[in-house]
């Protein structure tokens, strides 16, 4: 049927296709932030994964996703080493005996239990690595066919899809990224940003949220979110934005590996931030700052430990 010029039937088609399309990806969700709002809010554990399993269920139909798996971070996990680089400011110190609901770790502990699970999703604990290392790795394993969820920032650095709590849409892939200013409620400048140039504009400003204090300073001035704005704002190439960062801490001669390491989320199993920096189209000089900074003793402890996944 044809209506003002329009093919009812192909828009149908298209629709169906679309819908069948998006039912085939596979949620990639952050449960630490769900886990924690659940359990601040019940006093029955019961009711905790009744509350939790809905907030997965949710998730899921928002994002429009036919399954998901959810990522947590075990409490004795090791963090990818991360507390042993020798970095500005120790990573996360400053989270040390911060209260938690009562029913936090039960509610988590009970979610690793397959009775637990509803078909549509699957739970997975991680003790290496974090939750955010595995949800970037299992984002670059589906490419196309994953889509992230979390309350966390850091997740935003995805080339691929990532579901936007703000808009409530799920926004495309971004193989380079971009960064941007916003003002929070109470007037502070904020910056925000997707994909890979968001990694290194917290290579700029660090990140307060995990005690990471990035760049110290940039031709002189204090790494706030103005002064990274100022460098990356404009900035649409990853390389360029690599280049610009590396320069800033090649300069004042600060390790960038060692920063590098606290921020980088792992791509792949066997990932490590020397890699992802260096399979940037560097210039020389920045190439060996590089080089150089890796055989710093920016690390007391430099082997990995070894990570098996569901999906490998």
């Amino acid at each position: 049927m044809i209506i003002r010029g329009v093919n009812i039937a192909a828009v149908k088609q298209k629709m169906e296709v679309d819908r069948e399309a998006k039912a085939s990806r596979h949620l990639i969700l952050d449960g630490d932030g769900p886990a924690y709002r659940v359990a601040a809010k019940v006093k029955r554990l019961q009711t905790a994964i009744a509350n939790y399993q809905a907030a997965i269920l949710t998730e899921l139909h928002m994002t429009g996703c036919g399954s998901a798996t959810v990522h947590l971070t075990h409490r004795t996990c090791l963090k990818n080493n991360r507390p042993l680089v020798n970095a500005k400011k120790p990573y996360q110190g400053q989270r040390k005996n911060k209260a938690k609901p009562p029913l936090l770790e039960p509610l988590r502990e009970a979610m690793m239990q397959k009775e637990n699970w509803l078909p549509e999703f699957q739970v997975r604990m991680h003790y290496d690595i974090e939750a955010d290392d595995a949800m970037i790795i299992q984002a670059h394993h589906l490419g196309m066919d994953g889509v992230i969820w979390s309350d966390d920032k850091d997740l935003r650095c995805t080339p691929y899809l990532y579901y936007n709590q703000s808009t409530g849409t799920v926004d495309g892939p971004e193989p380079h990224g971009w960064v941007s200013a916003k003002l929070t409620d109470s007037g502070n400048l904020k910056v925000i940003g997707r994909g890979p140039i968001f990694f290194w504009a917290q290579m700029l400003m660090g990140d307060s949220a995990d005690n990471v204090a990035g760049l110290a300073r940039y031709n002189g001035a204090l790494c706030g979110p103005a002064a990274t704005l100022k460098v990356l704002e404009e900035v649409r190439d990853r390389d360029e934005a690599a280049n610009l960062v590396i320069d800033g801490y090649r300069k004042i001669e600060q390790n960038v590996i060692a920063e590098g390491y606290l921020l980088h989320l792992l791509q792949h199993p066997r990932d490590h931030v020397f890699d992802y920096i260096m399979s940037h189209d560097l210039t020389q000089e920045n190439r060996e700052f590089v080089q150089w900074c890796m055989q710093q003793p920016w690390m007391r402890q430099s082997e990995h430990e070894e990570v098996d996944l569901p999906w490998d």
